[in-house]
């Protein structure tokens, strides 16, 4: 094995044991004294976005597909480096994103030309292809890369996700279950088999279930984003954007009225909801709906709205109405400072 070839096998590994600033500093000297090879761009661009250097990432996948236009893993990483770089965190569907998530597709398509046989393509173009809204398509890739690779657990969570959005919650939980026989600490199989349980009308088996993934996978954030998800849908805040208290202002007349009504429903059954839990599900839901001082900013917030009507509607109790406005707005502020603090606290241990 030539020198290239031995650095070449370090950088794979430190790319395995998940060291990309040593892969990074490995790839220096190489690229330098072999500028126009492809395989070292592609090492450039993984290691990037393992390190999670976007932009660069994109920068190096260029170069690897401008050195060799028929790489499927250049393609490949070209794809992932136009998605990160300019439609992560942005609405797929629209403006620039839409553009560049084509993009991503279409350089995928080229890989799965080029590399016809390789399931991970597939599963990765039909995981974009879902936040565009192609579902059909998204069928079809995930049942060849199963074809392919018939115990692919990415495949099968992405299809019980497809399950999910045709609301199929038994056939997710089927798939879910499938995906956890084959790895029984797959913290997305846990996380996909709790939203199917969620909305079988099992919250708290669901919640359970959640739990465990954290509990296996301590320091993986998607395990804590799961079990957070399935609290706030299952104690869905009041007042939130796009929560129906703020829909039932579009009714004419009626709809501000309506709203502190809805407010105060969700809120009770939240607390209701809350207060059936078993104590350790309780104790951990806590940490993400500390639902005391979410019921004190609704009180709040709903105060300030009724009073602000009163006062409008009666100028004689303008005056009252805005010293109790006031002092509720002061209570507001408190009692979103007293929550700031405790989750500081909260992430320093």
């Amino acid at each position: 094995m030539t020198a290239t070839g031995v650095e070449t096998t370090r950088v794979r590994a430190a790319l395995e044991l998940g060291r990309p600033a040593e892969a990074l500093r490995l790839l220096s000297p190489l690229l330098a004294s072999d500028p126009d090879n492809a395989a070292l761009w592609t090492l450039l661009s993984e290691a990037h976005h393992d390190a999670e250097a976007y932009p660069q990432a994109l920068e190096a996948a260029v170069r690897a597909v401008r050195a060799d236009p028929h790489s499927g893993q250049a393609q490949f990483f070209l794809a992932l480096g136009v998605w990160n770089t300019h439609v992560l965190g942005r609405n797929p569907r629209w403006g620039a994103a839409r553009r560049h998530a084509r993009q991503a597709q279409d350089a995928l398509r080229s890989a799965i030309a080029l590399t016809p046989f390789h399931p991970g393509y597939r599963v990765t173009l039909a995981q974009l292809v879902l936040q565009t809204g192609g579902t059909a398509e998204a069928r079809t890739l995930l049942t060849r890369a199963l074809e392919l690779h018939p115990h692919s657990t990415p495949a099968l969570v992405t299809l019980a996700e497809l399950a999910l959005k045709r609301r199929d919650a038994p056939e997710a939980e089927r798939l879910a279950r499938q995906v956890l026989a084959l790895e029984p600490q797959s913290v997305p199989g846990l996380g996909t088999l709790a939203w199917a349980q969620l909305r079988q009308n099992d919250p708290h088996t669901a919640l359970r279930t959640a739990l465990d993934a954290v509990r296996l996978a301590p320091g993986d954030p998607a395990a804590r984003a799961y079990f957070s998800a399935l609290s706030h849908a299952y104690l869905p805040r009041p007042l939130a954007r796009g929560s129906w208290t703020w829909r039932l202002a579009m009714i004419p007349q009626a709809g501000i009225a309506l709203i502190p009504v809805m407010a105060v429903g969700l809120t009770t059954r939240n607390v209701w909801r809350y207060r059936r839990l078993p104590p350790e599900l309780r104790a951990a839901v806590a940490l993400v709906r500390p639902m005391r001082r979410e019921v004190g900013v609704t009180v709040c917030v709903l105060g300030i709205v009724v009073l602000g009507v009163v006062g409008l509607l009666d100028t004689r109790l303008a005056g009252p109405a805005g010293l109790l406005i006031s002092v509720l707005m002061l209570g507001l502020v408190a009692f979103l400072i007293v929550g700031a603090v405790r989750g500081i606290r909260l992430r320093r241990r």
